[in-house]
């Protein structure tokens, strides 16, 4: 019987180590459009389509800085952020 070096052996542990977890965005679920509409929905408390600074609250922290930071949002400007922010 012939004796593998480690050598060989921890690479190859290593490699199949981290290939058979899944990464996490691997498992995350993709938001569509009702659940976006929803949100906006829920965020837009005066419901005149536009989020304004108050309005953004925490929703803030899942914006791209482009929109965190302005004082209003529009309907648009979320909807075509906010499918692309689970991936």
């Amino acid at each position: 019987m012939s004796r593998v070096p480690m050598s060989r052996i921890v690479p190859l542990f290593l490699m199949a180590a981290t290939t058979s977890f899944p990464l996490p965005a691997q498992n995350a679920t993709p938001i569509d459009e009702k659940q976006c509409r929803d949100e906006f929905k829920a965020a837009d408390l005066d419901n005149d389509g536009v989020l304004r600074a108050s309005e953004i609250g925490s929703f803030k922290q899942d914006l791209p800085a482009s929109l965190a930071n302005k004082d209003k949002v529009t309907r648009a400007e979320f909807m075509a952020v906010c499918g692309k922010k689970a991936s």
